[in-house]
């Protein structure tokens, strides 16, 4: 499914479905929910969210459209092991549909907001189920939260980033998925100098339909009780 570009203000005229879908347009730093899109790239799906085809489209890095974006948004000065940082959502509204929540950075090789997001990312954030899990949708650990925080590591090497965060809902039949995207600049202060990150991913390919957690189906009988993750490893680990 997919929905025209809308301004922030505008989803405050279509309360029904922006109750059922979401964006992430605020940018949280250490508690403060910024302004919407003062750090995240805005983009042209709407509110509404893409189905597995998108898992090997460009896009699937910000989301459809976010490229015209990349110059709006400002970046972000945070510093690693000191700031908590993250997503909320539109007008407070609660991720209804279950699934997990990752949130990934990429290092820029200059100014982010040049950055295509074509090299490596890694996992920074994840929340799944409840464990044990019944398989019920109230088990997610995700349902009904608006913001997702996380501090940013010390193993962070310094230098400009995009922020990408990923909800993948699991609610269709047929292992089918929905997933919500959005990315923020930000520019990490760090006198970091370990190994790298990792593992690391590309998008697109880092996450495939084969994937455990995109063939989980939430339709099954009896039901899962067991929720992989989508991505790789927690960095750091």
């Amino acid at each position: 499914m997919h929905a025209p570009s809308l301004t922030f203000g505008a989803l405050a005229l279509f309360p029904s479905l922006s109750s059922a879908h979401f964006l992430f347009p605020h940018l949280m730093l250490n508690g403060v929910k910024t302004n919407p899109f003062e750090y995240v790239r805005e983009h042209e799906n709407g509110f509404m969210p893409s189905n597995n085809d998108f898992l090997t489209n460009q896009d699937f890095r910000c989301n459809k459209g976010s490229w015209q974006h990349r110059r709006d948004p400002k970046t972000a000065q945070v510093t690693a092991g000191k700031d908590v940082i993250g997503f909320h959502t539109q007008l407070d509204t609660g991720i209804y549909h279950p699934g997990p929540v990752t949130i990934y950075l990429s290092k820029a090789p200059g100014d982010v907001r040049d950055y295509d997001g074509s090299g490596d990312w890694f996992k920074v954030y994840q929340l799944g189920t409840k464990m044990p899990w019944n398989g019920t949708d109230q088990g997610w650990l995700t349902r009904d939260l608006r913001t997702f925080t996380f501090r940013i590591p010390n193993e962070i090497p310094a230098g400009q980033y995009l922020m990408r965060i990923e909800q993948m809902s699991i609610h269709p039949a047929y292992r089918q998925k929905e997933w919500y995207l959005q990315c923020a600049h930000l520019n990490i202060a760090s006198s970091y100098n370990g190994r790298a990150p990792g593992p690391t991913i590309k998008i697109p390919g880092g996450i495939k339909i084969s994937d455990p957690a995109v063939q989980l189906d939430s339709w099954a009988k009896p039901p899962p009780t067991f929720a992989p993750m989508p991505g790789p490893q927690l960095w750091p680990n």
